[in-house]
């Protein structure tokens, strides 16, 4: 029953003809293929006499955009993945003396999942699987031979690609770069320095503290290699972080934006309406001066057009970063991923 099961296991996934991918895009007939410009000039469309061009448009329609192509990509190296399979089981079948089918049977080797495998599957997904233990055992097995036989042929795709000097040919899709004006906001690192990372971040939000403290590791770790920029993107409903803000920018006239900046980090979570002035005495500024720059306009309006550029840039949280303009999607370890697109741009430029 066991190696029936397993013939069918082994059919079902290591002779996939091919994968679904549904019927979004399409190569047929005068449509463009997912991803890829139409027309002879590159441009995606034309409205009113004018052609545009994936440069032309707006920048969160063009991390849509991006993001669309990716997902194309991806499937399409599913696709090849597949293909280059098929082609190796034909190959080793031809010299084998064999069928596709038997040279397949002998790839993998699978053994019945234990009880004690079985049993912690079945406690560790228990919420999700309504009948008893028993009643379901038998799929639990089938399920994970399934698994099983797909992480198996995974490494054995691996292998082939590697052995056969394998090399993709499709071109990855690019992420759109954003024009960020960050003129008059303030940096630390050089001017000339070939990588450019742009933090928008809220004073009250627990995870810009966590990235203010990265961003000081990765100052001393990257020296001049590196500029950083800070603005702000005030979204707390409190009101408490646009007055931080705005104090930031009066402590930036006296040049001590950042004793200010990491002082208010520092005492997040005491931080009131309040908060601006104390800090401004804490290190030592002038708080006549403070207090009129506050009570003036200046520091409201550079705050205002910091988060109209965030609003432009179609931010909704933060932080957000940007590495040489490009959008860091950070998903678990910012430090470690934005130290990656760091290292990356480095190596783009030739640093």
């Amino acid at each position: 029953m066991l190696d029936r099961r397993l013939n069918r296991l082994i059919f079902a996934t290591l002779l996939l003809p091919g994968l679904a991918l549904g019927d979004n895009c399409s190569t047929s007939g005068t449509d463009a293929s997912c991803g890829e410009s139409s027309g002879k000039s590159g441009a995606l469309f034309r409205f009113a006499g004018t052609e545009f061009h994936e440069y032309d448009l707006d920048i969160r329609v063009r991390e849509q955009l991006h993001e669309l192509a990716s997902k194309y990509y991806e499937g399409r190296q599913l696709l090849l993945d597949n293909a280059v399979w098929q082609i190796y089981l034909a190959r080793e079948a031809e010299r084998q003396k064999k069928t596709p089918e038997q040279v397949a049977r002998g790839l993998i080797v699978l053994e019945q999942p234990t009880e004690e495998v079985m049993r912690s599957f079945y406690e560790a997904n228990k919420a999700q699987i309504p009948s008893p233990y028993e009643q379901v055992k038998g799929e639990i097995a089938q399920y994970l031979l399934q698994q099983r036989v797909v992480q198996e042929r995974s490494k054995l795709i691996a292998s082939i690609k590697k052995e056969g000097q394998y090399t993709l040919l499709i071109a990855k899709p690019q992420p759109p770069v954003a024009t960020i004006d960050t003129e008059g906001f303030p940096s630390k690192g050089s001017m000339l320095a070939p990588v450019e990372v742009v933090e928008f971040a809220d004073y009250q939000c627990p995870h810009c503290k966590t990235a203010a403290e990265i961003v000081q590791h990765l100052e001393k770790k990257y020296g001049d290699k590196v500029r950083f920029v800070f603005m702000d993107f005030p979204i707390n409903r409190s009101g408490i972080s646009l007055k931080v803000a705005e104090g930031a920018v009066c402590a930036d006239q006296q040049g001590k934006f950042w004793a200010y900046h990491y002082g208010a980090f520092e005492s997040q979570t005491s931080l009131s309406a309040d908060s601006p002035k104390s800090l401004a005495s804490k290190i030592g500024l002038d708080t006549e001066r403070f207090s009129n720059c506050l009570a003036g306009t200046e520091a409201g309006s550079k705050v205002a057009k910091s988060k109209a550029e965030a609003v432009r840039l179609g931010l909704d949280s933060t932080p957000t970063f940007f590495v040489n303009g490009i959008r860091l999607i950070a998903e678990s370890n910012l430090e470690k991923e934005l130290s990656d697109a760091i290292d990356r741009s480095l190596r783009e430029s030739g640093s």
